[in-house]
């Protein structure tokens, strides 16, 4: 791994806390390479978009508009590092696309990558969100509507390159089974 792509990683660890980087960023970051190697492009701008797709989340007070502000967080991360313009103005779409339902529409292919593997990465993570959700004091009920409903928003609406639907399928069937299973519960 080179220098530059070195301190992202670090700027990236050090910016959101262990359980974020570890359950949702590398996740999001492992996805997108392997989708980089299936559709054929820059595998490094890639995994840099990536790593930096909720860099304005660092601070959660940003969360409804993190890929608003993570655009100029970005681009002085890799301009200090930097990163040619045409990397620079990649990433920057990536960032400010990744939420698909907010902000503008994925337009290149790696942002599209980007995207489908953000809400990819919830398939693998979801007994995480009851762990995060948890610690706000939401009621199981309550954290498996909310998983259920983002799952199912990410199956329907983000993931929406074949492959990538094809990496994660298996996940989503099973994650619907679990659910409602839980729900069985509920009515007990």
């Amino acid at each position: 791994m080179d220098k530059k792509l070195e301190k992202i990683y670090k700027i990236v660890e050090e910016g959101f806390d262990e359980s974020d980087y570890r359950y949702h960023i590398l996740p999001v970051v492992r996805y997108a390479k392997e989708l980089a190697n299936i559709y054929n492009v820059d595998e490094k701008t890639t995994e840099i978009a990536a790593l930096l797709h909720d860099i304005g989340r660092r601070d959660i007070k940003n969360d409804e508009v993190h890929h608003i502000t993570g655009v100029s967080e970005a681009e002085k991360i890799l301009q200090d590092l930097n990163y040619s313009n045409e990397v620079i103005a990649e990433v920057k779409h990536c960032v400010a696309s990744h939420r698909t339902s907010k902000g503008s529409e994925p337009q290149t292919v790696i942002a599209k990558i980007v995207a489908n593997a953000d809400a990819m990465s919830h398939f693998d993570i979801f007994p995480v969100f009851y762990f995060w959700r948890g610690q706000r004091d939401y009621k199981v009920e309550e954290i498996t509507e909310w998983v259920e409903n983002k799952l199912d928003k990410d199956w329907e609406k983000k993931i929406t390159l074949p492959e990538a639907k094809a990496l994660v399928d298996e996940k989503y069937k099973a994650i619907k089974v679990l659910i409602e299973t839980l729900r069985g519960y509920e009515k007990e």
